[in-house]
């Protein structure tokens, strides 16, 4: 049977599912007895949860379990759902499917992942072909690269953001690479392929999308370039020209200092990364801060705070 999500639920609801718990609590009624408190969500919203005469070994034994097992019965009260559990349990790893309780990619996982290494199957050269190869096959990476959001708000900040962002920003590069016969593709797009694989560790997306230790206090520039050099390391004679080339590439894709870049763009390919990385992040952004807006009679959106200004909405429209 589907689950019910949050945003689904009236007065009245029989509820069995697993639910992400964003915190609890151990609380005393006026009459002394314990109670605990709890907020629960899903990928649809947050909905209050208490469960009457809980005792405290009880609610210990459930340990700091980010995600557990609810069964119980949602009513109204003072005019906002709530969900009276009637019993909690721990559930397996296994059971859990993140895409329930996190903004996920609304595309094919597989199929974007098959595209893009279909595209990095079409690079010449030996020793980026290699480096992408060692990548691919590391079955860690492969799963939190798919899995990992680009951000945490602005753009793809869902599950499954990362290889969305990467396969259109290497789509692109695709499209122009022939029309610059001054741009190295092989180098152009093993670059794009890689330059947000740094996400991978900068960010979390557990329980709710933040940044790491290691993304508070290195970033993802560096963390990819790290990652880079210790897979380069396995292969014999990787040219230290070539290494470097594609360190810039990853540190220089922000493309300016006051955006957190390390090194403006240097080379032309690094310059096409910039522009390239950019232009799918704005857009991305643009389209989501226009469906994200309510108020279907307003031909704009209300002030965007990361572009600094109102959006008008309508231009797609052909009828004018």
């Amino acid at each position: 049977m589907p689950r019910k999500f949050i945003s689904q639920l009236n007065g009245g609801t029989t509820i069995d599912d697993i639910f992400l718990v964003q915190n609890k609590e151990l609380r005393t009624t006026k009459t002394g007895s314990l109670y605990i408190q709890a907020q629960l969500s899903d990928r649809t919203g947050i909905i209050d949860a208490r469960m009457w005469d809980a005792g405290k070994p009880f609610f210990e034994s459930l340990g700091n379990d980010t995600f557990l097992k609810i069964k119980g019965r949602t009513e109204i009260y003072q005019n906002k759902i709530q969900l009276i559990i009637k019993s909690i349990s721990k559930t397996n790893q296994e059971d859990i499917k993140l895409e329930d309780y996190l903004p996920s990619t609304e595309k094919d996982v597989n199929e974007m992942f098959s595209e893009l290494k279909q595209i990095a199957g079409s690079i010449k050269q030996p020793y980026l072909l290699k480096l992408l190869n060692l990548f691919f096959s590391d079955k860690d990476f492969c799963r939190n690269f798919c899995s990992a959001p680009a951000a945490v708000q602005y753009h793809h900040a869902f599950l499954g953001g990362v290889l969305e962002h990467t396969l259109s920003v290497a789509r692109l590069g695709e499209k122009i690479a022939p029309l610059y016969p001054d741009l190295n593709k092989d180098l152009l797009i093993c670059g794009i392929i890689l330059h947000d694989i740094g996400k991978t560790s900068e960010l979390c997306y557990e329980k709710n999308f933040h940044y790491s230790d290691e993304g508070q206090l290195i970033g993802h520039l560096i963390s990819g370039v790290l990652m880079v050099e210790e897979k380069a390391k396995q292969i014999d004679g990787f040219p230290k020209t070539l290494l470097d080339l594609l360190r810039h590439l990853i540190l220089s894709h922000h493309g300016e200092y006051e955006w957190g870049s390390p090194k403006l763009p240097m080379t032309v390919e690094a310059l096409a990364l910039h522009y390239l990385d950019n232009i799918d992040a704005k857009i991305h952004a643009f389209s989501k801060a226009i469906s994200g807006d309510k108020d279907s009679d307003d031909n704009w959106t209300r002030y965007n705070k990361m572009f600094d200004r109102k959006l008008f909405k309508k231009s797609h429209e052909t009828n004018y």
